[in-house]
């Protein structure tokens, strides 16, 4: 996770975060004329999901359909899916 301190200057009033998912934050995004936007990481998500209580698979379904699958405006954070290394 990221100092949400830091983070809260440096993206743009528009970015939207998603409810209770604090802990999967881990940069901000920016792209010229865009804005600046937060970075979730996939994998965290899946962690913070089973740690409440999912399966790896509920959390990862969940995940899939209510974040990967919305779009709540030009705030609409980032999900990063880390490839193989």
């Amino acid at each position: 996770m990221i100092d949400m301190a830091w983070a809260s200057q440096v993206v743009d009033a528009v970015a939207a975060t998603w409810d209770d998912c604090d802990e999967a934050i881990i940069g901000i995004a920016s792209r010229c004329g865009e804005y600046n936007l937060y970075v979730y990481d996939y994998d965290l998500l899946v962690a913070k999901f089973v740690g409440d209580g999912m399966t790896e698979e509920e959390a990862m379904e969940w995940i899939d359909y209510n974040i990967a699958g919305s779009w709540i405006g030009s705030g609409t954070p980032i999900l990063m899916r880390r490839g193989p290394r």
